[in-house]
């Protein structure tokens, strides 16, 4: 059986991925947040895609190149630009099962997300701080898979 294939979606402005964070301690830990991730990825036998950009565009073009491969998406919306309808439309068009992750201390400057959850397939919305929503992200959209495998 193929592995699953997931895309890590990030928007511009915030490029948290790359990013290392101080633990609830205080601690830093020198593990970058995309580290975390992918660890979690080889731990649940996924296989991982990144996608960072700036532009809308670029990820809707991200998403329909790899369309035939993904098997769902994590993505944070919050810091899209103007609107990210187009991102929503890429996603809904291919019938990918998605989950929503936003870090709760950035205020969203995009007004999709309060639409996005009356989608399909939309599947998950998760909230918190620090970089945790990701992997928290990845083990909803994860489990989802599993539980409606066909």
């Amino acid at each position: 059986m193929n592995k699953k294939k997931i895309a890590i979606i990030n928007g511009p402005n915030i490029n948290i991925l790359g990013k290392r964070e101080p633990s609830v301690y205080g601690v830093v830990d020198w593990n970058s947040i995309e580290n975390k991730v992918k660890a979690l990825g080889q731990q649940l036998n996924v296989e991982l895609l990144f996608c960072q950009s700036n532009h809308e565009g670029e990820i809707v073009d991200f998403i329909q190149k790899n369309m035939n491969e993904l098997s769902g998406v994590v993505i944070n919306p919050a810091a899209l630009s103007k609107t990210g309808y187009s991102i929503l439309d890429a996603i809904n068009a291919l019938i990918i099962p998605y989950v929503e992750v936003h870090l709760s201390n950035i205020i969203s400057r995009g007004g999709w997300h309060s639409e996005s959850i009356f989608t399909e397939t939309a599947v998950g919305f998760i909230m918190g701080f620090r970089g945790y929503v990701y992997e928290l992200g990845l083990q909803s959209i994860n489990h989802y898979l599993e539980e409606n495998k066909k």
